[in-house]
């Protein structure tokens, strides 16, 4: 414990990373609290229909937490400018689409997802779905996608890190990974196919802004 009270007080910038538990409250908040079906706006899109159902992009789904860390972790220890991006990029696609969906509760039909009395099999990939279902139901605060939006940050974390300028086969993986995370979420039936291109749009923005602050920061800090 006076390991990390030493590291803190050291490295306080670290201290960013409250927003995390803060985030995890007002996401519980807005799902046990949002109205019902009827004063929900439900996300649909007829492309949802024609996505099947696949099970084993549970694996890419529930991955996400430990890239997430990984993204925030590596850099932590590594180089604090890193961190600071990183952790930037991540809350900001984690505030924008928790500030959309506080004014316009949103979810998806319970329909969407599979009937697995009929779907007719069952492994440790149904097993995992059904648990993460049994988490998030009735599934709400949907659109942004988090998974998608943050996905895509800690890819563009990956992409500008100078820490891993000379391991280029981490930002390939990464760059697949945020795809095929981005895929899972409409493949076990957890977003509506809106809610990845709108967590993709978020994605792009955070990085933008993200971006366009290091370049004022830059530009004075070599001026002053």
């Amino acid at each position: 414990m006076k390991i990390i009270k030493d590291y803190i007080k050291q490295h306080k910038y670290c201290l960013t990373l409250l927003y995390w538990p803060i985030h995890a409250l007002w996401y519980e908040l807005l799902r046990i609290f949002s109205p019902s079906d009827e004063a929900v706006l439900l996300i649909e899109s007829p492309l949802d229909a024609e996505i099947p159902f696949c099970e084993w992009f549970f694996i890419p789904y529930i991955s996400w937490y430990v890239c997430i860390a990984l993204t925030l972790l590596y850099p932590l220890f590594k180089s604090k400018r890193e961190f600071l991006r990183s952790n930037a990029l991540l809350i900001g696609c984690m505030f924008l689409p928790m500030l959309f969906c506080s004014f316009v509760p949103n979810g998806i039909d319970l329909s969407l997802r599979p009937d697995f009395d009929t779907l007719g099999r069952e492994n440790i990939g149904t097993f995992f779905v059904k648990l993460i279902y049994s988490i998030d139901s009735p599934p709400r605060n949907v659109m942004p996608s988090m998974h998608v939006s943050e996905s895509w940050a800690m890819f563009f974390a990956v992409l500008q890190s100078k820490v891993m300028l000379k391991k280029p086969i981490f930002k390939a993986l990464a760059g697949i990974w945020a795809i095929l995370i981005s895929l899972s979420t409409v493949f076990i039936k957890q977003h509506s196919i809106l809610d990845v291109f709108a967590g993709f749009a978020v994605g792009i923005i955070v990085f933008a802004v993200v971006f366009a602050a290091e370049k004022i920061y830059d530009k004075r800090k070599t001026t002053a």
